[in-house]
């Protein structure tokens, strides 16, 4: 009689298989998902935290990532210096950023806050370079950045030897780049730079401000501030000499 029971009871299993099986050909019935693809819910902090993990790790490296350049990108803007204008020093007589140092500390002492922040504070840019250098990719690099500060409008006084502003005469044409006639320095200029142990700056060094009027510079407001600037410490220099 077991046996009779046990033979009604597959017939009856395998009837309500081929029943589903008509119905989930016919589209009435969805299948069961495999074991395999039951979602088991984390519940412990340790196996959220490994789900967390599994799923987005590298999403989560990559916002770490963003965040760390972001945060130090702030702080670099945080921290440089805000300066009122910049002078471009171009010589063929080269010098180290030690030796120019005391220049922009020169003309702190003369120049005006430009930008509100209650301090005078002067970048000089070392561009002096040796033709006679055997590092071409060296010579090439200073005379790009040289090229693209003179596009720049927040520079607009040249220190340059008698030799070395001949190469804004060639990129110049024929109104040149300069204002007017470049200013020789007096003894009150070589001796507040001069260097103890590295001595004097060259003697022929002199000064010259930038021309805005007829070029794009001219609808810059920061170029006109800084050109005005340029051309008041220049006519100071003058009568410093005279």
């Amino acid at each position: 009689m077991a046996k009779k029971n046990k033979i009604l009871e597959e017939q009856r299993k395998a009837r309500k298989s081929f029943l589903e099986l008509k119905q989930m050909q016919h589209g009435d019935l969805s299948p069961e998902p495999k074991p395999s693809e039951v979602a088991v819910a984390p519940e412990t902090f340790k196996e959220k935290r490994e789900n967390f993990w599994y799923h987005y790790k590298w999403q989560t490296l990559i916002s770490v990532f963003i965040a760390v350049v972001l945060a130090v990108l702030v702080t670099q803007c945080a921290t440089r210096p805000k300066y009122d204008f910049s002078i471009i020093y171009f010589s063929y007589t080269p010098v180290i950023d030690t030796q120019i140092a005391p220049i922009a500390k020169y003309f702190e002492k003369i120049g005006k806050d430009l930008n509100g922040d209650g301090e005078v504070k002067v970048q000089v840019v070392n561009l002096s370079v040796s033709v006679q250098n055997n590092d071409a990719n060296y010579r090439l690099a200073q005379f790009q950045s040289l090229q693209a500060k003179v596009i720049s409008d927040d520079t607009m006084l040249y220190i340059t030897d008698e030799a070395s502003i001949k190469y804004f005469d060639k990129i110049g044409g024929e109104i040149g780049i300069f204002e007017g006639e470049p200013v020789k320095f007096g003894e009150d200029f070589y001796k507040a730079t001069t260097n103890e142990k590295l001595g004097s700056l060259p003697d022929d060094l002199q000064i010259s401000c930038r021309r805005i009027k007829g070029t794009t510079l001219e609808k810059s407001k920061n170029a006109k501030q800084t050109y005005k600037e340029g051309q008041r410490i220049i006519s100071e220099l003058q009568q410093k000499i005279k």
